[in-house]
């Protein structure tokens, strides 16, 4: 059966600690990053590297060799093989370039499969039990954006894992020279008190403690735009509706912290007004966080996730992202 295929509670089954975490420390034992052979690949096998060092888990590196119209068309095994055989090299001197690098070498399993990206990544998946799927992004934007796609921001809408995205990060959060290769301090958990927010507030949380970091926890009070609004709306009785506004969100997103917010972190909070996408990424200019985590509605693999937050967001490019998706999408 394939993994999209599992029914509700075997998929819960297959993912146990559906908080992604365990009531002590956060356990990590599989990661997949699946590449292409671009920088962006790259830097997310850097990643995921740095990471797998530091929990000691085994890492898979895999490239999914796709058939073209015409190799489909024609049925040529050979061109394919030779494509395979290519792959397995680049895989090769991918992993040999990372171990130059690296103080110490993570366990690194290379694997070239064809057929559909989307269909082996859940595949590997399922096959060796993944805790975190690294995956890098080219971030375009605009017409590019809407011709290419991105395979990666779908994978995070739909995969229950959580999902480390990077493409240029301003400031990096791994050290392959260093005995330890993972430096996060500073979290930032953009927050809508939806279910995928709840579920990536306890993963926050839990990575925090690992490295005794600091989460800022953020809610943006969206502002509704004057074309939606009355006039009475508009008048001066508005601003104490959106203070009240305001201060109710501080009293949830504290509420939601205090419930489960460990020892080893600090956490503090901060609401502001405005569009969400706009004011995640303004805070996160201000604070430069080393991470953002932040929840994603399961979308399906049909559904576009163009549009969403934390598209935006990942699109973005300048912090790394670890998505979480919702359980019940």
């Amino acid at each position: 059966m394939a993994y999209n295929e599992l029914p509700r509670d075997a998929a819960l089954l297959r993912y146990p600690l559906t908080d992604g975490v365990h009531s002590g420390r956060l356990l990590v034992r599989n990661i997949l990053c699946p590449v292409g052979f671009s920088q962006f690949s790259q830097r997310a096998f850097d990643y995921a590297c740095g990471i797998a060092r530091h929990f000691g888990a085994r890492l898979f590196l895999q490239h999914t060799v796709q058939a073209s119209l015409l190799e489909s068309a024609v049925g040529n095994p050979e061109s394919i093989h030779i494509r395979r055989q290519r792959a397995e090299m680049d895989l090769r001197r991918m992993i040999a370039k990372a171990w130059d690098e690296q103080l110490e070498h993570p366990q690194v399993f290379p694997e070239v499969k064809e057929g559909d990206i989307r269909d082996r990544i859940r595949e590997s998946m399922e096959q060796h039990e993944i805790d975190l799927l690294v995956m890098g992004t080219h971030g375009r934007k605009g017409l590019d954006r809407l011709v290419h796609g991105s395979l990666t921001e779908s994978i995070v809408h739909e995969v229950l894992c959580p999902v480390l995205v990077v493409s240029h990060p301003q400031r990096d959060f791994i050290a392959p020279e260093e005995p330890e290769p993972v430096h996060l301090r500073t979290f930032l958990v953009p927050t809508d008190f939806s279910p995928a927010s709840d579920r990536a507030l306890t993963y926050a949380l839990r990575w925090a403690a690992e490295w005794s970091g600091k989460v800022i926890f953020f809610h943006a009070v969206e502002r509704t735009s004057p074309a939606r609004k009355g006039l009475a709306e508009m008048s001066s009785e508005d601003a104490p509706r959106r203070e009240k506004e305001f201060a109710e969100a501080w009293e949830r997103i504290q509420a939601k912290v205090s419930e489960a917010a460990p020892a080893q972190c600090e956490v503090s909070y901060e609401v502001r007004h405005g569009n969400a996408k706009e004011q995640i990424l303004k805070f996160a200019a201000e604070k430069n966080p080393d991470l953002i985590v932040m929840g994603a509605h399961g979308l399906g693999r049909s559904a576009v996730a163009w549009g969403s937050t934390i598209s935006e967001v990942v699109r973005d490019g300048r912090f790394p992202v670890l998505g979480v998706r919702e359980l019940a999408a």
